[in-house]
């Protein structure tokens, strides 16, 4: 399952580096959908921590970006990814 996790990150950030600057909207639209994904996998009984802490951190990339603080709007949306892609690690049986 650490294959996956690796495997999606490669694949998330491959293309952000490759499409050049990442806009803020992309990032949301990116951590929204991995939130989903986590959802939809059942994350929320079986890695509730990991779960949450990445739908916290989604809502704090929106509450920044309305304020318009992009840097941290884009940083709080990077660690809702990061988070969401470690409760399907541990949905999906990895540590």
């Amino acid at each position: 399952m650490r294959f996956l996790l690796a495997v999606l990150s490669v694949v998330i950030f491959t293309g952000i580096s490759y499409s050049g600057e990442v806009t803020t909207t992309e990032l949301l639209d990116e951590a929204q959908n991995s939130l989903k994904s986590a959802f939809e996998s059942g994350c929320p009984e079986v890695a509730p921590y990991e779960y949450y802490k990445a739908e916290a951190y989604y809502m704090i990339a929106r509450e920044e970006t309305s304020k318009l603080n992009l840097e941290a709007g884009n940083a709080a949306a990077l660690k809702s990814i990061e988070w969401s892609l470690k409760a399907m690690s541990k949905r999906f049986g990895g540590n």
